[in-house]
């Protein structure tokens, strides 16, 4: 089978002319469709800026979250260190951890502990090398309810 058979072409379409009409609408139909492409121009504009808005939360939330990730990494790391050897420390990891992750995740800020946990945590955390800005950063997250 040829594809190239010339006997079997179609003839044209025949050619149709449109004629545009006359815009027929009365002055407020025209003011209305132009109210509404205003507000829709408005509510465009608006949702780009609710997005911008809401890309510029994620982005601080992001750095955030990352700046006090980095204040507790060499706490955690040491601590999960030496937990399989002292189970004083395995006991204080246990207690901080859930702390650290909510207060890094920012789903909590502050943290309330009774009070001989609270001194268990404290006198534990004094005994382990740490920066001033750790202690003082747990110092101001958790409370002691007295």
């Amino acid at each position: 089978m040829n594809i190239n058979d010339d006997d079997e072409v179609r003839e044209p379409d025949e050619v149709y002319s449109e004629q545009l009409q006359e815009d027929t609408r009365s002055d407020y139909e025209k003011e209305m469709d132009e109210a509404i492409q205003l507000s829709l121009q408005e509510l465009h504009q608006q949702q780009q800026m609710h997005a911008l808005y809401e890309k510029q939360l994620m982005e601080e939330y992001a750095k955030e979250t990352e700046r006090r990730a980095n204040i507790f990494k060499d706490l955690l790391f040491q601590l999960n260190r030496t937990a399989a050897f002292d189970k004083s420390t395995a006991e204080l990891l246990n207690i901080l951890t859930p702390i650290i992750e909510a207060y890094c995740s920012q789903t909590r800020e502050v943290f309330e502990l009774d009070q001989t946990t609270y001194q268990k945590v404290f006198g534990a955390l004094k005994k382990i090398r740490n920066t001033s800005t750790v202690a003082e950063v747990l110092q101001a997250i958790i409370y002691a309810n007295e």
